[in-house]
């Protein structure tokens, strides 16, 4: 399947514009003339994307099910839903992206599958809610189901930037102090302490030490943890067990760690109640929940309970041998299995870690900002005790 952007005329006379997807050039015609559009000019689109930004944002995509959830209540067929939402929308890449749905259902083609065809835009898991709906006519549970993860997802990111923003300011203000004191300050005054011929405490020989390594090697200091970052990245996608081994190790780094674990753990609990309550079995629920997890560590346990499961051991037993989860998590697990209501008590974990990952960030954001300032003030102390003790010592000397 291959884009084209054509230009047409409609039955009053009206030019068109617009992009459609089809197999063959030949079928831009056909697939044109079933919406009553006479084509005048067609060519093959330019795949040119930023992979950061493929034109539908998460903003976008709550919009575009809001409006497909409001209507198909109001019980307006998902066609007729699609081409309301593609003369009323103000984004043209939403109205672009619609007209390639509705022409993709009017050759016959289920919602679910036409969705299919765009992965970068929706999770394999909404499709699958998605594919449910149709099946049991309850697509607006679905859209309901899709909205409320998008949203929680929003906010997450929200709260962790919220959280992060400011120590990265403190942090980028520390260096840049020290580079100052570093580079200009601290050479200056020690240059003329050199000439003094005092004898030199501690605090300023290891101070001219540090200032000359850094001077020498600022470029590691500063770019090396992003460096790590990135290679650790590059490591992780290039091989399965070394990204296993290097999520493994960031589930067990102080205070964050706990952050990390929390947020999966809510992740998997919802999205296993929001498929199990659509009717998918349990194996499905595992696999659609493990695709959205990021954590490879987390990943590979669930991809191994999903083997126990499948194996004949209980539920609540595979996740407590995975011991990735918290007992919270295997004992809301198995009050559902022996209630029969997973989808309630997975709710209550969802509903417990959210408060929990909010009061985390919060803690941590209260501790990094008074430690930065520790920090800096505790550099700022031995720069100038570092510098000016020697300098009154020298004062004392002159007669």
């Amino acid at each position: 399947m291959r884009q084209y952007r054509y230009k047409a005329i409609d039955a009053d006379g009206n030019y068109k514009t617009g992009k459609v997807t089809a197999e063959k050039p030949s079928d831009v015609i056909a697939i044109l003339a079933e919406s009553d559009l006479e084509v005048i000019s067609y060519n093959v689109e330019k795949e040119f994307s930023l992979s950061f930004y493929n034109g539908i944002n998460e903003k976008d995509l709550i919009s575009i099910f809001i409006h497909l959830e409001q209507l198909e209540k109001s019980g307006v067929s998902i066609l007729d839903s699609v081409n309301d939402l593609k003369e009323t929308t103000e984004s043209s890449a939403i109205k672009d992206l619609m007209q390639e749905v509705s022409e993709s259902i009017k050759n016959g083609n289920l919602f679910s599958q036409t969705l299919a065809r765009y992965p970068d835009k929706f999770k394999a898991i909404y499709i699958g809610l998605i594919s449910m709906g149709e099946k049991t006519g309850n697509l607006a549970e679905a859209f309901s189901n899709i909205i409320k993860d998008i949203k929680w997802n929003l906010e997450i990111k929200r709260k962790t930037f919220k959280a992060l923003i400011g120590p990265t300011f403190g942090i980028i203000v520390m260096f840049i102090v020290l580079g100052v004191m570093t580079s200009f300050v601290i050479p200056k005054v020690t240059g003329f302490l050199a000439v003094q011929n005092i004898e030199l405490p501690g605090t300023t020989t290891s101070l001219i030490t540090f200032s000359a390594i850094f001077r020498k090697y600022w470029y590691i200091i500063i770019f090396g943890i992003p460096f790590l970052w990135i290679s650790s990245s590059f490591i992780s996608k290039s091989s399965k067990k070394l990204g296993i081994a290097i999520d493994n190790i960031k589930l067990k780094t102080p205070l964050f760690g706990s952050i990390i674990k929390k947020i999966e753990s809510a992740k998997f609990c919802q999205f296993f109640s929001m498929t199990f309550r659509s009717g998918l079995g349990v194996i499905e629920c595992l696999q659609l929940s493990s695709d959205l997890i990021k954590n490879k560590a987390i990943k590979n346990s669930i991809n191994q309970i999903q083997q126990d499961v499948s194996d004949g051991l209980s539920l609540t037993n595979s996740i407590d041998r995975a011991n990735y989860f918290p007992n919270l998590v295997v004992r809301m697990f198995r009050v559902g299995e022996e209630s029969g209501n997973m989808g309630d008590a997975l709710d209550n974990i969802k509903f417990f870690y959210d408060r929990e990952i909010n009061d985390a960030i919060e803690r941590i954001t209260a501790l990094i900002q008074p430690t930065l300032t520790i920090i800096l003030g505790g550099m700022i102390a031995w720069i100038a005790i570092a510098v000016f003790g020697p300098v009154y010592s020298s004062f004392s000397q002159i007669r």
